[in-house]
Order: structure tokens, then sequence, then C-alpha cells
């Protein structure tokens, strides 16, 4: 979990960047309004990888049987998550459903951009 962090906290340049290109799309398209959008979003791709590091973290230290449950239940309540925000974005707005559901996506691609380049650095 540690070297997650240590990832995370040595990219902080790219997470920053992405989020300054979609707030300046949204900025630029006349829709200031959905910048939040692009914050929840971002922050419910920061909680969803937290909580998969978690699991895996306790799962690694489980015997098998035990560590596919966690995983499991895992998944179910990362995805019940996601689940709830955006069910409670869509009932806000459409538009505000979207903002939030893109911009999870993005982040959520970003962070696996950062962790292959993390994985890539270490072989070489």
């Amino acid at each position: 979990m540690r070297q997650l962090f240590i990832t995370f906290k040595e990219s902080w340049k790219i997470f920053l960047a992405v989020a300054a290109v979609l707030s300046l799309q949204l900025i630029s398209a006349g829709q200031l309004r959905l910048c939040g959008a692009v914050l929840i979003g971002a922050l419910l791709n920061f909680f969803y990888f937290l909580s998969t590091v978690a699991r895996l973290e306790a799962a690694a230290s489980s015997p098998a049987a035990q560590a596919k449950k966690i995983m499991l239940v895992g998944l179910l309540l990362r995805l019940g998550m996601v689940f709830a925000v955006l069910a409670v974005a869509v009932h806000i707005s459409t538009e505000l459903f979207l903002a939030s559901a893109v911009s999870f996506g993005v982040f959520y691609l970003t962070a696996l951009f950062v962790l292959a380049r993390a994985e890539a650095r270490k072989k070489f």
C-alpha cells in the first residue's frame, strides 16, 4: 500500500495536469458549474483505488479461500460506491452525471497509466 502511495505522490503533476485540462475544457465550453463534477469524479476514483489497494493487501496476507471472499466483497463494495455516487448525480442532472462519469473514467485511466509507468521503470 505504501508503494502505491509513493507512486501516486511522485506522479501528482500528471493528475494535476489531467484535472486542469478537464476543467479548462469545461470553462471554455461555458460550463463552469460542472467543474465540481470533475472534482467529484476524481475523488470517487481516488477512493476506488484506495479501497482496491486495501482489499489487495488484506487478500495477500490471507489463505486462498478467504482471499477470494475478500476480493469478491471488495469488488461489490467498490461497484456499489461508484453506482451510488453516479445515481445521485444522474438524479440531480444529466450533465452532472456525464461530467462525473467522464471524470471518473479519465482519472481511472490516468491512474492505470501511472501504475503501468511505475512498473515499467522498476524493470529497467
